[in-house]
């Protein structure tokens, strides 16, 4: 075999071959460094003082997989003083595989899953595995890539049932994910603001939902700090408690023909008004005419969603304290604690007007892992699905 062919196509810089055979449908070569040299200081003044032989994985030849039977010589230096075996370049020690082959495996798991990698290359899946976290730690964020950040996206994304919940940090200019944190509380996010404080770095404010540990881990360590309560999530929260309005009046006229109107319209309710169709209004109406706790709780909910339109934070503070004192003399005991959460929160929801950012980068984020945890039937080892998660900037292919 050709040297360039050892060199270039193999990855065996610096071998000669002494020989090579076939064997149960792979190819052997029987490879030697071209120098000899101490493994320590490198110089040429060496006395052999025997070997030893180490198989490696080479890059397969189409389906035919390739090893390399390496001789690795024992050798006295005079420069040093001590016996040592001479090193290879082609390998990590320890390893059985060449690091032209862990490249072509990276490449691999960027596009194809571990097991379709694995029957590919003829390699163990747990080597497969190990080698692709190898890939996904080199694009873990730096300090170089924190040191940019202005806005940034907090949202939690569920990994499994009963409550397992891992908290996404996304950089909201970029769209990369920046920190993944387990859980959903104040510890949760507690490293990667202490990180962001070690490197100097003060975001310009923070979009979240109104849930409490999060806006207490910002406060903790960056006071004064604006946070923008996102709009999707205010809407959602309200959409709730409509709900639970509706179901409340249906449950109170159980047995009467008005309940029949009632049941069945959680989604007619949610709907914005301008998505409904005529004939969708027109129950609309007739549910609303019946039933005033669900009509007023409609109507404050069609008021709510104009706040964000407001040309300015002045009128929307404004418009907020007329909609919050609506609800509390609306008489409907759920619209009132909904309006003293909104009290609560106003600063927040407010400070949309100075930072108009939003958690939707978030939340297109939280899709792709759910794709992704979907791909391998959920994960197992939850640092691999971490990793895999950091790696979500850059992978740009289809995920179906």
């Amino acid at each position: 075999m050709s040297l360039s062919l050892l060199y270039h196509a193999l990855g065996l810089y610096g071998f000669h071959q002494l020989r090579s055979w076939q064997k149960g449908g792979a190819l052997y070569l029987e490879v030697i460094r071209s120098t000899k040299r101490c493994g320590a200081c490198s110089t040429w003044d060496v006395k052999k003082k025997g070997y030893r032989w180490r198989v490696i994985r080479l890059l397969p030849i189409g389906k035919k997989p390739v090893f390399a039977r390496v001789k690795i010589r024992r050798f006295y230096c005079s420069h040093c003083g001590k016996i040592r075996y001479e090193n290879i370049s082609c390998a990590d020690p320890k390893k059985h595989f060449t690091h032209t082959l862990e490249e072509y495996v990276m490449d691999l798991c960027a596009y194809m899953t571990i097991r379709d990698v694995a029957e590919h290359t003829g390699l163990h899946w747990a080597t497969v595995k190990e080698i692709d976290k190898k890939r996904l730690k080199r694009r873990v964020p730096r300090e170089k890539d924190l040191r940019k950040i202005k806005f940034l996206g907090v949202d939690e994304v569920s990994v499994r049932r009963g409550h397992n919940y891992l908290t996404v940090v996304v950089d909201l200019e970029t769209g990369r994910v920046v920190y993944v944190g387990e859980g959903r509380r104040v510890e949760s996010l507690s490293p990667f603001f202490k990180r962001l404080k070690r490197i100097g770095v003060r975001p310009k404010a923070i979009a979240m939902d109104m849930w409490k540990p999060y806006a207490k881990a910002v406060r903790l360590y960056y006071r004064g700090l604006p946070l923008v309560y996102d709009t999707f999530h205010v809407l959602a929260d309200y959409s709730r408690t409509l709900n639970k309005i509706r179901v409340d009046e249906a449950n109170k006229l159980e047995g009467t023909p008005e309940e029949k109107v009632i049941k069945g319209t959680r989604y007619l309710l949610l709907k914005g008004q301008e998505k409904l169709s005529l004939r969708a209004q027109e129950r609309l109406w007739r549910l609303l005419r019946i039933n005033q706790p669900i009509f007023i709780a409609y109507v404050l909910k069609e008021e709510l969603r104009r706040l964000w339109k407001m040309p300015s934070r002045q009128k929307a503070e404004k418009f907020l304290n007329e909609w919050i004192r609506m609800a509390f003399e609306s008489g409907v005991l759920l619209l009132a604690r909904f309006a003293r959460k909104l009290f609560r929160h106003a600063w927040g929801i407010l400070n949309y007007f100075d930072f108009p950012i939003s958690t939707a980068k978030v939340e297109g984020t939280n899709n792709r892992i759910k794709v992704i945890k979907r791909r391998a039937y959920g994960y197992r080892d939850l640092e691999y699905f971490k990793l895999k998660i950091y790696n979500l900037y850059a992978t740009r292919y289809s995920l179906l």
